[in-house]
């Protein structure tokens, strides 16, 4: 056995060793570590009971609440692999990931009655339905009647910790969702590992989920059991809510997109919470703005870990909090980078032949570590991503002299105008910059003399206002002409997906639509 295990084996030893502390919040509910161990196995018994076996897929489609975690444990307890199933996603892409991953079992919650009515009978593969909450229902088992009364030790199932643990998807920004797989020792290397160096988890964290588990959020459960601490759920993004219950719970961590924290420097009523116990911000998701990272150092201190991970490589850089310094324009610059690779990852910057490029060039990101993913679902597609122990992960970057790893953009993001090339993430800067702006996103739209013409949304601070023209030239000033957006639009919100990414696939779909091709 190596020295990670099975996912279960590091959950029980929480349980075990933190028997009597508060495991999980939710709400006004909580239950302790106790507690917890002995729902999964109740959970892990009754799904034995019902059919499950070693090997087979169990959807979990369940909001952040007190009965994802325990339930998830147990279905690891199983032997079976878990798959993602994003609550954000419509029904389509919940038919797929089912399909995809040719699960026997979904476990999910009520709310969801209507996407599940609508893809169970496109699903031949899928043969049991377990539902939380919602009373008596045709062909649907209820979740207390399956796991309420049954015995709260684990059944004697032997898991194999190469065996596969986790059925993911790639967030599906530039195309279809991949499926990737993880097992049980990636998977430990993966959430431990990135949580005790990202997260600085120290005793007693109590740590607040904003965004859903089934995001990068999830992460950072597992090293707050290892660390005998509290995990927080919340069901959803609501900024005032998340104010309170740091305030109520004293929560010392937590983990955002950056969208979460331009929200929170502009709630207008942010200084009448308390959040002196906050000591740890993880960002991940998406590049943050230098600019309102900045504000966030002026308003939170020192206290922002940024993570740069993909679903294929898993976590590969961090910024750590004493990183994030303000005081030299050296240090002001690296703000803007994805900081230096992590603990037992190896980071290499490649051209399109594979070959590693030399300090200062322009390339894509790659690594190769044990908590990268084992394969894709479909294995035909690894040679896109896989090749000589290297996972390419589709970024564009560079390091600096001092092993600062700089991200320029998507590989597929990247706009061509007049035969240059540009670079959204860093027109999106720029932007960012202006007082008035709150988000925004730069893509590339069809233009019959550029090829590609630079097209920026904005969305504005409230009770503020910025002119497209104001913006444009922002832009040409900083970066030149090439740069600067051809239109501004100024909207109101901008398009999420399921992993709580702005969407920029939607973005360009109505300007691409028709089209074989997706650049100019």
């Amino acid at each position: 056995m190596s020295m990670w295990g099975t996912l279960p084996r590091v959950f029980d030893r929480a349980c075990t060793y933190h028997a009597d502390r508060t495991a999980v919040v939710d709400g006004d509910r909580r239950i302790s570590y106790r507690e917890m161990g002995a729902w999964a196995n109740r959970v892990a018994n009754g799904l034995v009971s019902l059919g499950v076996e070693q090997g087979d897929r169990v959807g979990l489609l369940m909001p952040n609440s007190l009965e994802f975690i325990p339930t998830q444990y147990g279905i690891w307890k199983t032997g079976a692999a878990l798959v993602q199933m994003p609550t954000r996603a419509g029904a389509e892409d919940l038919r797929f990931f089912l399909a995809e991953s040719g699960a026997s079992t979904v476990v999910y919650h009520a709310r969801f009655d209507e996407a599940v009515a609508k893809i169970r009978g496109e699903l031949p593969a899928l043969r049991r339905l377990i539902r939380l909450g919602g009373g008596p229902a045709a062909d649907v088992v209820d979740y207390d009647d399956a796991f309420g009364g049954r015995p709260a030790t684990a059944p004697a199932v032997d898991i194999d910790e190469d065996g596969i643990a986790y059925v993911a998807f790639t967030s599906g920004t530039t195309g279809v969702p991949k499926g990737l797989l993880q097992s049980h020792r990636s998977w430990s290397h993966y959430a431990v590992t990135a949580g005790l160096e990202i997260g600085d988890t120290r005793a007693g964290e109590v740590f607040a989920h904003v965004a859903p588990l089934t995001h990068f959020t999830q992460t950072f459960v597992l090293p707050t059991f290892v660390r005998g601490g509290t995990n927080v759920m919340m069901p959803g993004l609501d900024i005032e809510a998340l104010l309170e219950v740091v305030g109520r719970e004293k929560v010392t961590a937590t983990a955002i997109v950056p969208t979460i924290l331009y929200l929170l420097l502009d709630h207008p009523r942010r200084t009448e919470f308390d959040l002196s116990s906050l000591r740890t911000m993880i960002y991940a998701g998406s590049p943050m703005a230098p600019e309102r990272l900045r504000q966030g150092l002026e308003v939170f201190g020192q206290i922002f870990v940024q993570s740069y991970a993909g679903s294929e490589p898993g976590y590969t850089t961090c910024l750590r909090k004493e990183e994030h310094r303000v005081d030299t324009d050296e240090w002001v610059d690296r703000l803007a980078s994805a900081g230096r690779p992590m603990l037992h990852v190896d980071v290499s910057i490649q051209d399109d032949e594979d070959n590693v490029l030399p300090t200062g060039e322009i390339g894509e990101i790659c690594a190769r570590q044990e908590g990268q993913m084992i394969s894709y679902v479909d294995e035909s597609r690894n040679a896109e991503a896989m090749r000589d122990g290297w996972v390419h992960s589709g970024d564009i970057g560079y390091f600096d002299d001092a092993g600062y790893v700089y991200i320029v953009d998507r590989k597929k993001d990247m706009i061509v105008t007049g035969g240059f090339n540009v670079f959204p993430r860093q027109v999106e800067d720029v932007l960012l910059e202006h007082p008035a702006v709150a988000q925004c996103a730069v893509i590339g739209v069809p233009h019959e003399k550029w090829g590609e013409a630079v097209t920026a949304f904005v969305v504005t601070k409230a009770d503020m206002t910025a002119t497209p023209d104001e913006l444009v030239a922002l832009v040409k000033e900083r970066k030149g002409s090439v740069w600067a957006p051809k239109t501004v639009e100024l909207v109101t919100g901008l398009p999420v997906n399921a992993a709580g990414k702005v969407d920029k696939k939607t973005l360009r779909a109505p300007y691409w639509a028709g089209r074989k091709r997706q650049v100019g």
